[in-house]
This record gives structure tokens, sequence and C-alpha cells, in this order.
């Protein structure tokens, strides 16, 4: 059934299954889901907004005697790679953001059972609150994004990928089958959240980047707080250094000195990132109009020592690994990178002597630049912060929105290119060179960040900012998107993750993996509700 021919009786079953206040079909209401930052749109009938499990268990009902596709978001906040937007006109969009429960913590097992509407905001207060032992995986895309819904499209956090820590789903598939993976099926079961596969064939993965099924709970693993922590902030001064500074990083990641994942980011990275924070700080010192002024903000960041590339990363341990990792640290990055280590005690110890000191200019400056770097410092700390948002404005003008945690609804435009590269410097190196140049010959850039997610690989993010009130503009942007990755492909690094505009082109009917997917979800949705088009098939 074509969704736009919804019947009466179609309607009626779905407001009986969620209450008829949740489903909500009012053009006004509709049209948030409706736009995204990525410029692209979608036209959506309605959006269904369940409480919990068993409201989700009675629209799949609902939802295969219509035949009415469904796309499940957890909070709608995957920024540049289609936020709500259905890969398909004519899909009613799932808002799981109700079904906010953190079910259960487990310190000992250092894990959370958490619904897909819970945030990096909400469990780190919680744990906040009970002053829990424990760290959360954060990513810098926001305090308000979902933690399953970035998992499960496997987003990577400042202290590992997030996909591995998932464990006992609770899902209801596409059939209307309510499934409970690991040994979560089992009665009284007590470890499923401590061995994630189970007894039998382990089926955790297939609800990674698929459209078998809306997950409804999962374990999301935290980390154990370390008796000590630090950050590492490394800049870089020349180009040419880039490669032997990732070889050195990967060979410490290989004997544990840096356990963590530490972000390398190009200097437009670090512009975006740092500058509007710090022209923040620097007017409410009193700088005024020298403030407001874009290029003096740059001009301080560069002062500074950041230059072509900068990393900023976390470690933690006992005091004397803690010790130790630090000097392995500056011992491997003798002649590559400069240095900085920060903790809490160093920090504080800073502020206050910057405070009492503060009637200089160049100490009034310095005070400035702590603060704004204090946002990404926590970040190493499982602290989440919205402070990255900034960037999504800075590169298309002065212009932020009141909403500006929402850019769905500002003016500018955010794609991504996501390929996986191996941790050698010299490739890394050669693949910044091609988005340099892809992204040069229609007047963008490309601001970069290598993420170390272990000894042997980088997630590696290039974001392309454009203005969507330009048609063009917008347009150019994506068919350098489209270039940039079929260039990685072709050099042997295809994408990991991909944004709705290139879903068809890489999704290939040729391909056996492909195909065989399409016969794992025949199995799993054999009406095909759940997310046509996500990562499949027809």
């Amino acid at each position: 059934m074509v969704v736009t021919e919804m019947t009466a009786a179609a309607l009626a079953a779905l407001r009986e299954a969620i209450g008829a206040e949740w489903v909500l079909t009012a053009p006004e209401a509709v049209a948030p889901y409706a736009r995204a930052v990525c410029g692209l749109t979608r036209r959506i009938p309605a959006v269904l907004r369940p409480g919990g499990t068993e409201d989700v268990l009675r629209l799949v009902a609902a939802a295969n005697r219509f035949q009415l596709p469904l796309y499940p978001v957890s909070c709608g906040r995957n920024w540049g790679m289609g936020s709500r937007l259905p890969p398909r006109d004519d899909t009613l969009v799932v808002d799981l953001s109700r079904m906010n429960r953190i079910r259960e913590i487990s310190v000992a097992g250092h894990y959370a059972v958490v619904e897909p509407g819970v945030t990096q905001r909400q469990l780190a207060d919680e744990l906040r609150a009970r002053d829990l032992p424990l760290l959360l995986n954060v990513t810098g895309s926001g305090a308000d994004t979902s933690l399953l819904g970035n998992a499960l499209d496997r987003g990577v956090g400042y202290f590992a990928a997030r996909a591995d820590g998932l464990s006992g789903l609770e899902v209801v598939l596409g059939s209307g089958r309510l499934l409970r993976t690991g040994f979560g099926h089992y009665e009284n079961a007590r470890t499923t959240h401590l061995f994630r596969h189970g007894m039998g064939p382990s089926l955790d993965g297939l609800f990674a980047q698929s459209n078998f099924g809306i997950v409804t709970a999962a374990g999301f693993d935290l980390i154990p707080r370390p008796a000590a922590q630090c950050a590492a902030i490394l800049k870089i001064a020349r180009e040419e250094d880039l490669a032997p500074f990732i070889d050195r990083l990967a060979a410490l990641r290989r004997d544990g000195s840096v356990q963590t994942v530490f972000h390398i980011g190009n200097r437009a990275r670090s512009e975006i990132t740092l500058a509007p924070l710090l022209r923040e700080q620097l007017a409410r010192r009193g700088y005024g109009a020298r403030a407001a002024d874009r290029a003096w903000a740059l001009d301080q960041l560069r002062q500074a020592g950041f230059g072509p590339w900068s990393a900023v990363g976390g470690l933690m341990g006992p005091p004397d690994q803690l010790r130790a990792s630090v000097r392995a640290l500056r011992r491997a990055m003798r002649g590559v990178a400069r240095v900085t280590i920060l903790d809490d005690a160093r920090i504080a110890f800073a502020r206050a002597a910057l405070r009492r000191l503060g009637f200089s200019d160049y100490l009034r400056r310095q005070a400035a630049l702590l603060e704004a770097v204090w946002p990404l410092y926590e970040l190493t700390k499982g602290i989440p912060t919205d402070a990255p948002l900034h960037s999504v404005y800075w590169p298309v003008g002065d212009a932020e929105p009141d909403d500006w945690r929402e850019p769905d609804r500002g003016p500018a435009g955010l794609l991504y290119c996501l390929p996986i590269l191996p941790a050698e410097g010299g490739t890394a190196a050669a693949a910044m060179q091609w988005a340099e140049e892809i992204f040069g010959r229609r007047g963008f850039t490309p601001y970069s960040t290598l993420n170390l997610m272990d000894d042997r690989s980088f997630e590696c993010v290039i974001t392309l900012a454009f203005d969507r009130e330009r048609p063009e503009r917008q347009s150019a942007a994506h068919e350098a998107i489209r270039e940039l990755e079929d260039r990685y492909a072709a050099e042997g690094f295809p994408v990991y993750r991909t944004g709705l505009a290139s879903l068809p082109r890489l999704v290939r009917a040729d391909d056996p993996f492909w195909q065989t997917a399409r016969e794992v979800k025949k199995a799993l949705d054999p009406n095909g509700i759940i997310a046509p088009g996500r990562y499949s098939l027809d």
C-alpha cells in the first residue's frame, strides 16, 4: 500500500496501538522530521511515537496488516547522515525518543541496559547523580544524541568503537516476533550482558546498520573509572610530520601505552571546533569588537600552536602506569609533536593563577584558550557536551540560530565521508591529500579527523560544510562526497557508514553480500516494512 493513500482503518489501527496523541499527522508536527542538515527532504505522512516495547509490537503488527513502511529513529540526531529522514518518501517515521528508560546499571559488570531514547546526557547525569565509579564512552556529536542509535550505526567514541559494546539486544523483528539475543532469551539469565554471544549463533551483529527489526533495548558497555587519568593535546607544526606522528602513535597503541581513541584533526577541523568557543570566551573577557573578528580568533589559535594537525586523547590507569604512559608519549613524540598534558589538578592550578594575574592581556587570552579547550578535555573523561555543535555553523558564516543545538533547522549544511584506513602514516597522509584535491576542485574545505580506534585502523571522518540556502552549493557538496567515496573505494578503502544520498549507489544488486542480506531480511521481515532502502536491496 502507498502510505499517501493510508486508509481510515490503518490510521485507526495505529492510534489504537500507541494512543491517538502519539500519532502525529498535522503538517506542523511532521515538518521537523522532513528536513535534515544534509540538505535532503522527504515526504512523511505521519510520525509515530511509541512509549515502550509493547507499543512497538502493536505498531509492527498494524504495519504488517496494512503494509505500512516504518522508519525507526532513536532520537533523530544522526547529523550529516540523514538525521530523522527515511531513505524513501511516504514512509512513517517511528520516533523512539519517548522510550528513554535506563533499565539497569551494573557497577560490577560495568554496563547499563538502556532503551533507544536514552541520551548521552541522561546516562552521564545518572552516573554522576549516583556517584557510580563508571565512565561513559562518549562521542562529540552532542549531549542529546542516542546511545543505541549511534552504536547501531557503528559510531566511535572517545574510548572505543561503540557497536562492539552492545549486548543482549531486545528487538521487535519485522515479522512481529520479539527477539532477545545472547543469553537474553533464557528466563532469569544473569550473564546476558557479561558474555554477549550466549549459546548458538551470535545474532547481535545482524541489527547494526540493518533494517531487520526495531531495537527496543540493549546493554551498553561502560568503563570502570580509572584510578588516575589525564588528557594529552598533541600539536604538529609541519605537514610532513603527520605520517611519522601516526606511525608512532600506532606503536604506542600496540604496546599498551595508549588505550583510548586519539582524535587527530587537521587545521581546518581544529579551527571550526575551537574558534567559536574561543571567540565566546574572548568576548566574556571584554575584547568586544576584536572578539567578534573571526580572523583574530583564528590567529589566537595559531599563536597557541595549533598547526597543520593536532590531536587529543585520554590516558588512564593506576598512577604508576599513567606516569609511564605519559613518559612514553613524550618520548615517542620528540621531533614530531609538542605534548601538553592536562588533568584536573593542572587545570585547577592554571585557573587560579590566571584569575590572580588576569590583568595581563596575554594571560587573559590564555585563560580564554583554556576555557575553550575545556569541553574537549571533558570528552576525554567521558562527559558529553554540546560545544562541538558550534562547528556546524562556523564554516558558512557568523549566524547561529537560537536553536543551534538542532542543526536540521538552520541554514548550515553538513555531509560526511567515512572510510576506514589502516594505521599507517604514509597511507593516511595520502588519503588526506585525496580529500584536499577532490573538495578543492569544487571550492570546499575538508574538515578531517583521523580517529585511532585500535592498533590497526583509523575511523576517518571527513566533514563537508555547505550553505543549504544555495542549491548549487548543495548539489556540488553531494557530488564531492560521491567522488571522494568512489576514490577511497578504488584505493581499497570503502566507507563504513554513508548518508542517504549514497545508499542506492553503494548497495549493489549484483553483490552476493547484499543479495544474502536481502535473504536474511526476507526471513526476519517478510513484508519488508522496516526501513525499506536502509543498507538493503528491495
